[in-house]
């Protein structure tokens, strides 16, 4: 039976930083939106005005342990059934990033739940075309958010899946603002190095079924995670990073586990 004794991808925390003090002299002056592509105007895409039906929430959370352009592009192909689906039926849409322990969370203005995205147009033509800008517009979005996205050497999901509960009150309290069915979408390989204090962190753990159900229940007996009534819950990142079989295996034992304590619905 395997040990795992480098749970997490590599974290591009320095190679980042290189970058970016090799870029300082070309950058001066130029706005970084210039580097990263234009910023959307998420606007053109979004309901005239909140619903006074009850309208569905996709909230996304992004357990970020790189933020390369190809990760970037990973995660808005990923999204896309999503985000297709609430241009044409109508949803809020919250993004929530971390990007490890010393990161802290990071929400974007596109995505802060604040309008739901819909587009609804007289002319079906225009509407179908409109709808098919919205999602490569999105995409793109998303993919210079996780580019913007700061990274740490160490993190886990944990901080993100313990705050679903207020994640979803928080949109619920907003005035004006009804939400229907909730869907929480996780990007992430699970594999924690947080530390001895994260209940996820897997550094040095067995892949074993056994091992998912200890750590998982430590989470639950520390309060660190807390089951998430009504709400569906979608892991949607199987191959991020390069990962070794133990952590394939590991990874997969504990969407299982998380899956069965987090919600009656989650796959």
């Amino acid at each position: 039976m395997s040990t795992l004794t480098a749970a997490r991808p590599i974290r591009r925390l320095a190679l980042a930083l290189a970058g970016v003090l090799i870029l300082v002299p070309v950058l001066a002056g130029c706005d970084l939106n210039s580097v990263l592509g234009k910023k959307a105007d998420c606007s053109l895409y979004q309901a005239k005005s909140k619903s006074k039906n009850a309208t569905p929430l996709l909230l996304v959370l992004l357990d970020l342990s790189n933020n390369s352009a190809d990760t970037g592009q990973q995660v808005a192909s990923a999204l896309k059934p999503y985000l297709d689906n609430a241009l044409s039926d109508g949803a809020y849409v919250k993004l929530i990033a971390s990007g490890g322990t010393t990161a802290g969370l990071k929400t974007f203005s596109c995505f802060s739940a604040s309008t739901p995205y819909l587009v609804k147009r007289n002319n079906t033509n225009r509407q179908n075309k409109d709808r098919a800008a919205g999602s490569v517009e999105l995409q793109t979005q998303i993919t210079n958010d996780v580019q913007e996205t700061p990274i740490s050497q160490t993190g886990s999901v944990t901080s993100l899946l313990g705050g679903v509960p207020d994640d979803i009150q928080a949109v619920k309290a907003v005035p004006g603002v009804k939400i229907g069915s909730v869907t929480v979408l996780v990007w992430s390989d699970l594999l924690g190095n947080g530390g001895d204090q994260d209940c996820m962190n897997v550094e040095s753990k067995q892949a074993s079924v056994q091992v998912a159900e200890a750590v998982v229940s430590r989470c639950f007996a520390a309060q660190q995670l807390s089951p998430v009534k009504d709400a569906k819950i979608r892991f949607i990142d199987v191959s991020q990073g390069n990962l070794t079989p133990p952590q394939q295996n590991l990874s997969r034992y504990l969407r299982g586990e998380l899956c069965r304590r987090l919600s009656s619905d989650c796959s």
